[in-house]
């Protein structure tokens, strides 16, 4: 089993809201007063972290049984076991336009994710969940057999 990489879906929404926020930081430079550039300046920054995070999103299933999620280089990583998910499914909710693959997993865990191909990502878990299942149950064969 080989490691998958899965890459964030950048949305319209996404794109929508990193726009508003730099037009914000344009017009508080606009403005030109001190308060004005400090507050322009903290948008900023909150507009390369957001691209950052869009850009560098990645959500890794390594051969040795792990999710492993990434939400950019300035936050930390989620390692889950596969075998702790208990359910993969793919939510298009009806009032926004934004699908995602919601995860459960260990004692009421939650997480959503948003992989660039929905259908392929929640296969491959599925996929390489069975996989261990198999592995564990031939390894319970050989030692009590």
């Amino acid at each position: 089993m080989n490691s998958r990489t899965f890459h964030y879906k950048i949305s319209f929404t996404n794109l929508a809201a990193v726009a508003v926020v730099a037009l914000a930081a344009l017009f508080m430079f606009w403005n030109r007063s001190a308060v004005g550039a400090m507050v322009a300046l903290a948008l900023m920054v909150a507009v390369v972290l957001m691209v950052e995070r869009m850009i560098h999103t990645e959500y890794w299933l390594t051969p040795h049984g792990y999710l492993v999620v990434c939400h950019g280089r300035f936050s930390r990583l989620v390692y889950i076991r596969l075998s702790d998910i208990t359910s993969v499914e793919i939510v298009r909710p009806s009032l926004l336009p934004v699908a995602y693959v919601l995860i459960r997993y260990g004692a009421g865990h939650e997480m959503s994710l948003r992989p660039a191909d929905m259908e392929a990502f929640a296969d491959e878990v599925k996929r390489r969940q069975k996989l261990l299942e198999q592995m564990n149950a031939d390894d319970l064969k050989r030692f009590f057999f």
